[in-house]
C-alpha cells in the first residue's frame, strides 16, 4: 500500500535515494541486460479496483483483487479495464495481494505483511467454477519472529504468488535485503513452513506481481523502488525457470504495479494501484 513510504524509516529512505541516484536508473542498476517492450494499451480502471493487488489472466480477460481494507472480491476485467463480473468469496480480506489459477482452482494470496507482525500468513483454494473455498494453507516462515520485525524493514513479506506446474510460487518483497526470496508451496499439508528454494539478487526493487509464462518457460515479475521523496520507480524482469534475472526494464510511466499475468496471445497485462499522483490502471504490453 502507497502508505508505507510515510511510515519507513529515515535512515531506510535515504539509503534507497542514494542507491537510485548513483544507479542513475533501475535497468542499468541491475547489471542485468535491458529489456525492450512495447506498451500497447493502457486503460483507467474503475474506482472499485482502485486498490488493485494481484491479476491472473483468463481466456476472456483477467481476474483481479482488492488488498487490505476492502471486500474479498473477484472482478473480472475485459482488456478495456470495465468489470464484466463480480464474485463475492466467503472469506475476510486481511491483506490479500495476490490471485492466480490452474485449471481447477484459484488461489487467493492473503500474505500482505508489511509490518512483519502476522504469525501466519494464508493461500486458499477456490474451486473455478462456483469460487467457494476448498482448502486453506497456513503458511509460516522458517527463521521468522514477528515480534522482532521492524515493519517495512524485514525479509518476511509478500505479495506475488503464481502457479508452475504442480506447485505454488511464492516471491517475497525482502525490504531488508533486497534479495527476492523464492518459496514453493505443496499441494498438501495445510500447514506448512516454508523455507527458501532459491535466493534472487541484483533486482532494481521489490516484487509486487509475478507469473509463470509457461509458453516461453519463464517468469515475469514486476516491482518497484523508491526515492526519499515518495517517487516510484516500477520495473518489469524476466527470469528464467531457475529464477535467474535473464533482463530487466523500468516503466517509465507507470507507478504503484501491483498485478502482472501472461496472456496466450503474448500479452503482459499490469495492473497499477491508485496513488495520489496516478490513477488506478491496466497496462498491456509485449516483450519485444
Amino acid at each position: 500500500m502507497f502508505s508505507f513510504i510515510a511510515r519507513k524509516s529515515m535512515v531506510r529512505a535515504v539509503a534507497l535515494l542514494l542507491a537510485a541516484v548513483v544507479s542513475a536508473g533501475c535497468a542499468a542498476s541491475s547489471g542485468y541486460p535491458l529489456m525492450k517492450i512495447d506498451v500497447i494499451d493502457t486503460q483507467k480502471l474503475p474506482g472499485a479496483v482502485n486498490e488493485t493487488s494481484g491479476l491472473f489472466c483468463t481466456a476472456g480477460g483477467a481476474v483481479t483483487v482488492n488488498d487490505s481494507g476492502n471486500d474479498a472480491v473477484l472482478y473480472f476485467l475485459n482488456e478495456n479495464g470495465n468489470i464484466t463480473k463480480k464474485a463475492q468469496l466467503d472469506f475476510p480480506n486481511k491483506d490479500i495481494e495476490a490471485i492466480t489459477a490452474n485449471d481447477r482452482y484459484f488461489y487467493i494470496a492473503d500474505i500482505g505483511n508489511n509490518r512483519g507482525n502476522r504469525n501466519y500468513v494464508s493461500v486458499r483454494q477456490l474451486d473455478r467454477q462456483t469460487y467457494k473455498k476448498i482448502k486453506t494453507f497456513r503458511l509460516t516462515y522458517k527463521g521468522n519472529t514477528p515480534s522482532a520485525n521492524t515493519p517495512y524493514n524485514h525479509d518476511y513479506d509478500a505479495e506475488a504468488l503464481t502457479v508452475r506446474e504442480d506447485k505454488l510460487v511464492l516471491f517475497s518483497k525482502s525490504w531488508d535485503t533486497e534479495h527476492a526470496r523464492v518459496y514453493q508451496i505443496a499441494s498438501s499439508p495445510k500447514s506448512q513452513e516454508l523455507t527458501a528454494v532459491q535466493v534472487i539478487k541484483g533486482l532494481p526493487g521489490i516484487i509486487t506481481g509475478a507469473d509463470w509464462d509457461k509458453a516461453n518457460q519463464r517468469f515475469i515479475v514486476v516491482g518497484y523502488n523508491s526515492n526519499l521523496l515518495g517517487v516510484l520507480r516500477p520495473f518489469i524482469a524476466v527470469l528464467a525457470s531457475d529464477y535467474r534475472v535473464v533482463s530487466v526494464s523500468p516503466l517509465e510511466r507507470f507507478g504503484q504495479v501491483e498485478g502482472i499475468c501472461a496472456k496466450a496471445n503474448g500479452e503482459i497485462w499490469l495492473t497499477q494501484e491508485k496513488s495520489p499522483l496516478q490513477d488506478a490502471r491496466l497496462i498491456r504490453l509485449k516483450i519485444k
